[in-house]
C-alpha cells in the first residue's frame, strides 16, 4: 500500500456526494493518508452543473449581491466543517477549502496544485443530452486529471451488503485487464492502492473472436471504412485466442499471488467489450471496478469510444480510472513485458 498519499474529494450538498464522500471513507482512505475536502461554491449567475448536484444555485431575492455571496460561503464552510469531523473521527489528517468558480477548472487545478494521489468525485445517472447541454464535472475531471479518479455514484438497486458499511467485510473487486501496459499499470495500482487482503478480486478479460469486425480510419468515401475479418477462418485460431486470453488471466493472477496475498479469481467472457464488462459487474454484484486508460484525446474517444467513459455513466458500482503517466509509460511497458509478456491482442 502507497503511504501518505493526497486525496482530493469534492463535494457539494447533495444525497450523492454525501454518499460519495461517505463510501470514500470507508474504501478509500487509509490511516496515513491526507485528506484535501475541496467545496466549489458556483456564483449565482452559472448555470448548474449536473454532476455537483446543489451548485449553490441561490434564487436572488432581497439581499444585495454582497450578503448573497457571504451567504454562499457561510453554507459552503458548514458542509466543509461537516465532512473534516467525519474525518476527525477517524483520526485521519484532513484539511478542507471552499473556492468560487467551475466546478470542473477548480478540481482540476487543485488536484494539479497539491499533487493529489487522486481525486474522488459524485457522480449523477444523467443522459446524454443533459451532460451534452451542461456538461459533465466527472467526465472534464477523468479527461483532464493526470492521476487516477474514483467516480461514485449512488446505486439504484439494493445491493446484498452496504458498501457504506465494508470496513473488515470481503468487497468484490473487478480489476478489468487487456494486453496493454495501460491495464498492466492500473492493476497493478489496484492491488497496492486499493484492494485487501480481505477482497476477492476478480481479473476480468473481454475476449474479442478474430471474427468480429474491425474498423479501419483513412479510408473510403467518408474517411471510414468497415473491414471485415474473412468468415473462413480456421476453428482452431479462435480457440487459440481464447486460450491466450485464458493464459493472460492466469499470468495476472500469478503477479497478484507474487507480489501481494490478495486473492484472486480470473474471469473471461466474449462480446463487445462494454457491454460485458458492465454485465459481468452486475451479475457479480462488484463492489467496484478497477479500470485503466488509454488518455485519448477527445476526437480519438469520439471515433473509438473509450471504456472508462461508458463506465462512468453506466457501471452499477463505483469506478476508479488510472492512467499511466507520459514520463511513465516506458517503465510501465518494461514491467509489463517482464511479468505478464508480449502479446498483441487488446480488448480493453
Amino acid at each position: 500500500m502507497a503511504d501518505n498519499r493526497k486525496l482530493l474529494v469534492a463535494v457539494d450538498d447533495s444525497e450523492t456526494s454525501a454518499y460519495a464522500f461517505t463510501w470514500t471513507l470507508y474504501n478509500l482512505i487509509k490511516q496515513d493518508d491526507h485528506v484535501v475536502i475541496l467545496n466549489v461554491a458556483q456564483a449565482p449567475s452559472l448555470l448548474p452543473n449536473p454532476d455537483l448536484a446543489s451548485d449553490y444555485i441561490v434564487t436572488p431575492l432581497e439581499p444585495s449581491g454582497i450578503e448573497l455571496e457571504a451567504t454562499v460561503t457561510e453554507e459552503s464552510t458548514a458542509l466543509v466543517n461537516k465532512y473534516l469531523q467525519q474525518c476527525a473521527l477517524y483520526n485521519i489528517s484532513c484539511e478542507g477549502k471552499v473556492v468560487k468558480g467551475d466546478p470542473r477548472s477548480w478540481i482540476v487545478d487543485q488536484a494539479d496544485r497539491i499533487s493529489a494521489d487522486m481525486v474522488v468525485v459524485g457522480s449523477h445517472a444523467y443522459g446524454l443530452l443533459k451532460r451534452a447541454l451542461f456538461g459533465s464535472s466527472s467526465d472534464y475531471v477523468l479527461h483532464n486529471t493526470i492521476c487516477p479518479v474514483a467516480i461514485i455514484r449512488q446505486p439504484e438497486l439494493p445491493q446484498m451488503h452496504d458498501p457504506l458499511t465494508s470496513v473488515g467485510v470481503s468487497r468484490k473487486i473487478v480489476i478489468a485487464i487487456d494486453r496493454s501496459a495501460q491495464a498492466f499499470h492500473a492493476f497493478k495500482w489496484g492491488l497496492h492502492n486499493f484492494c485487501r487482503e480481505s477482497d476477492k478480486v476478480i481479473v476480468y478479460h473481454v475476449h474479442h473472436p478474430t471474427t468480429l469486425p474491425v474498423t479501419a480510419v483513412g479510408t473510403g468515401e467518408f474517411g471510414m471504412e468497415e473491414v471485415y475479418v474473412p468468415t473462413d477462418l480456421k476453428e482452431k485460431d479462435d480457440v487459440q485466442a481464447l486460450n491466450d486470453s485464458e493464459h493472460l488471466v492466469e499470468k495476472y493472477m500469478q503477479y497478484a499471488s507474487k507480489e501481494t496475498k490478495i486473492p484472486c479469481e480470473g474471469m473471461v467472457v466474449t462480446g463487445p467489450t462494454e457491454q460485458k464488462v458492465c454485465e459481468g459487474l452486475q451479475a457479480l454484484q462488484a463492489d467496484a471496478v478497477v479500470i485503466g486508460s488509454y488518455g485519448r484525446g477527445m476526437l480519438a474517444r469520439t471515433f473509438l469510444g473509450s471504456v472508462s467513459d461508458y463506465l462512468s455513466h453506466h457501471s452499477p458500482c463505483p469506478v476508479i480510472v488510472v492512467k499511466t503517466q507520459k514520463q511513465k509509460e516506458e517503465d510501465v511497458e518494461k514491467q509489463k513485458e517482464e511479468y505478464i509478456g508480449d502479446v498483441h491482442q487488446h480488448a480493453i
